[in-house]
């Protein structure tokens, strides 16, 4: 075929596919052959569109596969591709092809994007979410990450940070249904989670409460008692707060920092393994220091409730 009838072909398909007449513009593509594969990469890009739009997804994979290994540093034709995997459901196969295309390109939040709903959609709803994060982080104005990455939060019964990413998609994008179904869904959960925890939190037995008279339910302290008592409960919730600050401490400078280098190599180390185990090895090794601060802290709520309940039982000698 000659360049310029090429070229005529080209613009003859681009105005079907315009006027959306995909199954037309298809015909009039399936007419180009014997070119070289460099010359045909705009041909294939017009049918594995066609191919997508007419739902014939073997086809369109099939297409964006030959381009991206006649095009092997562009991510876009993997990322295509991986979209296409989930469009049918494979999501094993997406998700190794999107993890090549963030290996040939690390800024695409396309990749990142159809990756977490390979994630998700297959059942793994804690590796959508750093995912959905990094397209949201290269693309903040992205309304279906920011709508996906509340879907992946409630999956994980996380309401609240569901009901804040649900309200930034509304935010970029006030007429997004889903978000607006997604919120009140959230919403509706938060507000019953709330309203079944105790309102006196977890030291008090609410159950009790109401059958004990107040004259008999805590013991009688004179004002020397009671400034002690005092000082016992700042003391050992002092304790609880030390050991609570030194958990937190633990887990925001060495125990996230290794998970998300652990994670990051899960998603872009498909060819290096030894940087996978690597990073395992890291994050391994900051499990003793968190489950020693853990015990400390457990060991601090425990005295601190022992406390409580000595505080609260009656007096036998005014009963």
């Amino acid at each position: 075929m000659a360049p310029g009838m090429l070229e005529q072909t080209k613009t003859e398909a681009m105005t079907l596919i315009r006027q959306r007449q995909y199954a037309e513009a298809l015909e009039v593509l399936e007419a180009v052959s014997g070119l070289p594969a460099h010359e045909m990469l705009d041909v294939l890009e017009m049918r594995a569109m066609c191919y997508f739009r007419t739902k014939d997804f073997a086809q369109a994979c099939a297409c964006y596969q030959q381009i991206a290994d006649e095009n092997p540093t562009s991510s876009k034709p993997l990322t295509n591709l991986g979209a296409v995997y989930n469009r049918l459901k494979q999501y094993p196969q997406a998700v190794s092809v999107l993890r090549k295309a963030i290996q040939r390109d690390k800024q695409n939040f396309d990749a990142y994007y159809n990756l977490g709903f390979a994630h998700r959609h297959a059942g793994h709803p804690e590796l959508a979410v750093p995912a959905y994060k990094e397209a949201i982080k290269l693309n903040p104005q992205f309304d279906q990450a920011h709508l996906n990455l509340a879907n992946a939060y409630l999956d994980l019964n996380n309401n609240r940070l569901a009901i804040a990413h649900y309200q930034a998609a509304l935010a970029i994008n006030p007429e997004l249904e889903a978000a607006t179904r997604g919120l009140k869904k959230a919403q509706e959960r938060e507000i019953s989670s709330t309203s079944n925890q105790n309102p006196f939190g977890r030291l008090v037995d609410v159950t009790q409460l109401s059958h004990k008279k107040c004259s008999t339910a805590m013991r009688q302290l004179s004002e020397a008692d009671r400034k002690a008592d005092r000082e016992d409960v700042q003391k050992l919730t002092k304790a609880c707060r030390n050991a609570a600050r030194h958990v937190s401490e633990e887990i925001r400078e060495k125990m996230e920092p290794a998970l998300l280098a652990l994670t990051r190599s899960l998603i872009d180390g498909e060819n290096r393994p030894d940087l996978i185990a690597q990073n395992y090895e890291q994050f391994r090794a900051q499990i003793p220091r968190f489950d020693e601060g853990r015990r400390y802290l457990k060991r601090s709520v425990l005295e601190l409730r022992g406390h409580e309940e000595m505080m609260n039982t009656p007096d036998l000698s005014e009963l």
